[in-house]
């Protein structure tokens, strides 16, 4: 693979985009329709090359909500113009994506498709049949695309080459990056921020036995149940304690180049252990068995009871404080970066850094598909992030200041009408995508927090594929997902789980790990 990013340069590309989008707040440069863009190839920025005729490009991407008004929809019009293409667009609601792309597949209808699952067994097959582009020769000379991290083409590449270009997104700091903690809580009662699994965990108690929320309402820490699908849990919204403890991300590689699955190592085993005493003694929530998602639990934290949360930055926007303001005006949120173990492990999950893979039918004429990678790349420009925020300006927006729209109530209806983002079809990259707040301070410190947690990522080698013999039996991990949870709640003993643990190992564990393994070494090649 011989595209590399360093992460430096993400950083100083957004800083960049932050003085580009600053300076374009107001400076009135005019399209030759009258309307007004954000930005154009008057300030220095990128802009399609013209050509004597526009490419049109069918494209076929999911929705999950109303799709863009298509008559006479003037965003879709502007990027047309300044893309040098036309958009023959197809928007298929997310509950019925699946079966539309796989007749699409075969049917050679469009250029381009949004694989949304990613790479997975089906669209590996699909790449090995030579269903789409080889595209690893046409993304060299790009100017945005070529940004993407190297770990995100790993991700999505199939055997060291490049069949379709993921929609990035943050590597780290998404999903169950950190543990949010009531600040007020802790200045209350005169403790710090937690650095250590320790301090936590001493935290927790002290919230459990003040009972800050009244009424004897306090969790001290909310979590929530595992469905035993994807592996056995017992909870999430854990990742930090897990990391705390030294348990891998899900699967690693011994000394041997074997696979070693998360349960079954000796310190999976000191997690549980550290979970069954933390519920022994009332720190976690009582409720979390029966919890089925990360926002059940969440909704606990915003309504002013839970004392812990296991979330990303993206919690910490104002919007969540002034909910939790409405039950009690001093809530403040403290974010605990990085949670330190005993022997000092610590670490954040290194996800997959992508939503989704643009993939080009092999049947779509060799000579068009640099002109729709040419496009892709156009979307994924600066000019076209302050696009997908304010439309075009005089229609959309009668400015946009400090990285957000000024718009009248009649603009921001017309611009959720016509949703600009939605033909702005690639995504720039972005180390601080999660960072979401309009509050200056806040923003500053969900962007701080990024670049923390940015040095402790970890890798789960298996990330990227997947196995057949899981996916033809979901229910592998629920006998031991259920007596782990047992366990945590007092009510089996430890041999119980580790017989559990030893048959997978012996029985489904065996084929899956060998599935996997094989994926795996076949890339390496």
């Amino acid at each position: 693979m011989q595209i590399k990013k360093n992460l430096a340069q993400v950083v100083t590309a957004s800083v960049l985009l932050t003085t580009v989008l600053a300076g374009c707040s107001s400076n009135g440069n005019s399209n030759e329709d009258g309307t007004t863009s954000p930005t154009n190839a008057a300030n220095g920025q990128q802009t399609a090359a013209p050509s004597t005729e526009p490419t049109t490009i069918r494209a076929m991407t999911i929705t999950f909500g109303d799709p863009p008004s298509v008559d006479n929809n003037q965003a879709k019009a502007d990027l047309e113009k300044r893309g040098n293409v036309k958009l023959d667009m197809t928007f298929v609601p997310s509950e019925a994506y699946g079966d539309k792309l796989s007749v699409a597949v075969s049917a050679n209808d469009y250029d381009l498709l949004l694989i949304d699952s990613g790479k997975d067994n089906k669209y590996t097959n699909l790449v090995k049949m030579g269903a789409f582009h080889d595209l690893t020769d046409y993304i060299e000379g790009t100017q945005n695309i070529s940004q993407i991290e190297e770990a995100v083409w790993n991700n999505t590449s199939v055997q060291g080459k490049i069949y379709g270009i993921p929609r990035p997104r943050g590597l780290y700091g998404g999903g169950e990056a950190s543990v949010m903690i009531r600040k007020d809580w802790l200045d209350k009662y005169n403790l710090e921020v937690p650095k250590t699994i320790d301090e936590l965990t001493n935290a927790l108690q002290v919230f459990k036995d003040n009972d800050p929320a009244g009424g004897g309402n306090t969790v001290p820490l909310t979590v929530y149940g595992s469905d035993g699908v994807a592996g056995p849990g017992p909870f999430g919204s854990v990742f930090p304690m897990l990391f705390a403890f030294g348990v891998p991300h899900i699967w690693a590689l011994d000394d041997n180049g074997q696979p070693v699955r998360d349960f079954q190592t000796t310190e999976y085993k000191n997690y549980l252990e550290w979970l069954k005493d933390a519920w022994s003694k009332g720190l976690i929530d009582k409720d979390a068995p029966v919890l089925k998602n990360q926002q059940q639990a969440r909704n606990k934290f915003q309504a002013g009871v839970a004392g812990a949360f296991v979330t990303n930055v993206g919690d910490i926007s104002e919007t969540n404080l002034e909910k939790m303001k409405q039950v009690d005006p001093n809530a403040e949120i403290a974010v605990i970066d990085v949670l330190e173990g005993r022997e000092g492990q610590k670490g954040v999950a290194l996800i997959g850094g992508y939503y989704g893979i643009w993939a080009i039918p092999s049947s779509v004429p060799k000579e068009k598909v640099q002109k729709i990678i040419d496009f892709l790349d156009f979307t994924a420009s600066e000019e076209n992030i302050a696009f997908s925020k304010a439309g075009v300006i005089g229609v959309h927006a009668s400015d946009f200041k400090d990285g957000l729209p000024v718009q009248t109530e009649e603009q921001k209806a017309l611009f959720d009408l016509e949703k600009p983002s939605t033909f702005v079809l690639e995504n720039r990259v972005d180390p601080y995508i999660y960072a979401n707040s309009k509050v200056p301070e806040i923003l500053e410190a969900q962007k701080a927090s990024l670049d923390v947690i940015a040095n402790y990522g970890i890798a789960n080698p298996f990330l990227s594929y997947s196995s057949a013999t899981a996916a033809k039996n979901p229910d592998t991990y629920k006998k031991m997902s259920a007596v782990m949870t047992q366990f945590v709640l007092g009510e089996a003993t430890w041999e119980a789980v580790q017989k559990e643990i030893d048959a997978w190992t012996a029985g489904d564990g065996a084929v899956i790990a060998k599935e996997l393994l094989e994926e795996y070494n076949a890339d390496q090649q």
